[in-house]
């Protein structure tokens, strides 16, 4: 079975070339989804200013696949523009991560639902397989990779109810608290606490309780708020209650 670190970690944010545009494809989609996941992993700080210069230079490209990708990311509440003053990342606005929540909690016990119908060992392997991946890297410290198993980890609720679309779905309600997620990664003892929680889940699974399971799955995704209370004083300026 193939690593479930698929990804490379988003580049850092240094004004440097890092990244290479395939000609063949629009600018813009790339340079949105570069920014995007570069944000939502805190490869751009909360409040941080983004000079379309400094992209420019990043990507090597002109203005105006830049501008476009920006005013993309200025709708998905990513980034905000000031007239006269620039772009900036907007920080962690914990309305829309509380909205994200919501739906989040709705679509993934629903589908755990329908996994417990289908549980069984072998269908199990890929839950175990993260978890094994979010061992591992919980112990050589690596925030990035953790929070790729913990995706696969969760991924799999979808992958075994037959409905892998829904995940998509899942993807596109959860970007703000993703966030939250790639922030509370690195502090001592939050990856082990998730882990903990992912393997009671799969240990109600693995004994037929999925009303076990469903409960332990909202414990673990409602542990959110104590989250964003441990965060809030270590990065109280990037934090808004709008």
């Amino acid at each position: 079975m193939p690593t479930v670190v698929e990804r490379q970690r988003p580049g850092p944010a240094d004004g440097t070339a890092v990244h290479l545009i395939d000609r063949k494809l629009p600018a813009s989609d790339q340079i949105y989804r570069a920014l995007r996941e570069a944000i939502i992993s805190g490869g751009f700080r909360p409040r941080e200013g983004l000079s379309e210069s400094r992209i420019c230079l990043m990507f090597g490209v002109s203005r105006s696949p830049v501008r476009i990708a920006l005013t993309r990311l200025a709708e998905d509440g990513l980034v905000d523009v000031f007239p006269q003053r620039g772009s900036f990342v907007a920080p962690i606005k914990l309305r829309q991560v509380k909205e994200g929540h919501f739906a989040r909690v709705a679509l993934e016990l629903a589908l755990l639902r329908e996994a417990a119908e289908r549980w069984s060992p072998r269908a199990g392997e890929r839950l175990r397989e993260a978890l094994k991946q979010q061992k591992k890297y919980a112990r050589l410290g690596d925030a990035w990779s953790f929070h790729v198993a913990d995706e696969q980890f969760h991924r799999g609720f979808a992958g075994i109810a037959g409905l892998d679309g829904v995940w998509d779905t899942v993807q596109g309600v959860k970007t703000h608290l993703d966030r939250v997620r790639h922030l509370a990664n690195p502090v001592k003892g939050h990856m082990e606490k998730v882990i903990a929680e992912h393997e009671a889940i799969v240990a109600a699974l693995d004994a037929g309780q999925a009303d076990e399971a469903v409960a332990a799955l909202r414990v673990h995704l409602d542990s959110l708020h104590s989250t964003i209370s441990r965060l809030k004083p270590l990065h109280e300026d990037y934090f808004t209650d709008d």
